[in-house]
């Protein structure tokens, strides 16, 4: 579950340490700075964003698994709906719909704000917080696009990633892709087909309404 809501939340904060480390973040390369510094600009311009994607799951002795899916956040509302489970967040309160155990796992947004669940404009904070190095490390033409690769590898060697790898589309200011590379030998990758910006929602999409499920089980894990 961690790994697939980070993905989904297009969030790469992952409580590295900062000790033992082996090279410092001012070792980035400037050029790859120029595109997350566009792309921040550009992203956190939107007053929405609405995102179809699709996510590769490769699991060591496992076939592969591919799971479609949409977020949209709006401030810091958020909701998430893939095939097996949703997430939906109101800023306040955070509902976890497992589908299949017809079950929701209900916390406080600030409990899990302290671990990896934080809203999908944070992943480009990634770069400023100074816990990965990034380089360019490829660029090309794919039909109409100039795509370009930008690596990222953690400071700490006590980082559970090896690196990851974000592409870029220079010519639209827009991420295509983000893969994550762990060191247990797992690998996700996160393709975004879409984006849709500065739409308006409703209030109630962000709030799960257990009655809709019949017979479901409601975990209450908030700490009053």
């Amino acid at each position: 579950m961690k790994i697939v809501v980070l993905l989904i939340c297009l969030c790469l904060s992952a409580g590295i340490s900062a000790q033992n480390t082996y090279a410092s973040s001012k070792d980035s390369d400037p050029k790859a700075k120029n595109i997350l510094d566009r792309l921040k600009k550009q992203y956190d311009g939107y007053k929405s964003m609405e995102v179809k994607f699709e996510m590769e799951l490769e699991l060591p002795n496992q076939k592969k698994e591919i799971q479609l899916g949409t977020v949209i956040q709006d401030g810091k509302k958020y909701t998430i709906k893939m095939a097996d489970q949703e997430i939906y967040s109101d800023g306040k309160t955070v509902w976890i719909y497992l589908k299949k155990n017809k079950e929701v796992q209900i916390s406080n947004i600030d409990e899990l704000e302290t671990s990896d669940v934080l809203s999908p404009k944070q992943m480009m904070r990634l770069y400023e917080k100074g816990e990965f190095i990034y380089t360019i490390v490829e660029e090309r033409i794919e039909g109409q696009k100039k795509l370009v690769d930008i690596e990222f590898k953690p400071v700490s060697k006590k980082s559970e990633y090896t690196k990851m790898r974000l592409t870029v589309d220079k010519k639209s200011n827009n991420m295509i892709s983000l893969r994550v590379f762990s060191r247990d030998g797992s690998r996700y990758t996160l393709k975004v087909s879409d984006i849709i910006s500065n739409k308006k929602y409703e209030p109630g999409i962000f709030v799960f309404n257990p009655k809709t499920v019949p017979d479901i089980h409601i975990e209450d894990l908030r700490m009053d």
